[in-house]
């Protein structure tokens, strides 16, 4: 005989219901990012053909906006590199326009990513600060 036990089934569980709130600003906020994104990639483009920069990853994208684009932006601008998939992005105040140039520093051998902190240490020397962290948390925990 088995010990008497609550069995739960995944094939019998409920999924959990939405809520009745309203995602129209997050929709928003993403059709904006996703709109901007589309104009980088455009730019990418150009700079590609122009043989500015090979891949996405070489290029720093230079972003100039103001108003509720620039603040909306500001918001994200640590994550705007993943949404581009570039290796630098930086904001300035002024009037709406996307340069493209080369990438500062080095490129990572691990990511691709090019940064000016390659270099800074003494176990990987190669890598990036984000690679240098990721092998470092993967090292303490097993």
């Amino acid at each position: 005989n088995l010990p008497d036990r609550t069995v739960s089934w995944v094939h019998i569980a409920e999924f959990p219901v939405a809520g009745a709130q309203s995602h129209d600003d997050l929709l928003g906020t993403w059709a904006l990012l996703f709109e901007t994104r589309d104009e980088v990639l455009r730019a990418l483009e150009e700079a590609r053909v122009a043989k500015q920069i090979g891949s996405s990853l070489e290029a720093k994208v230079t972003l100039t906006a103001s108003g509720e684009t620039r603040e909306l932006l500001r918001k994200y601008e640590k994550d705007l590199r993943y949404i581009f998939i570039v290796s630098q992005v930086e904001l300035v105040e002024g009037s709406q326009s996307i340069t493209v140039s080369r990438a500062e520093g080095e490129k990572c051998e691990r990511c691709w990513n090019y940064s000016t902190r390659v270099g800074e240490s003494e176990t990987y020397p190669t890598l990036c600060e984000r690679c240098v962290a990721a092998l470092a948390e993967i090292e303490t925990t097993g």
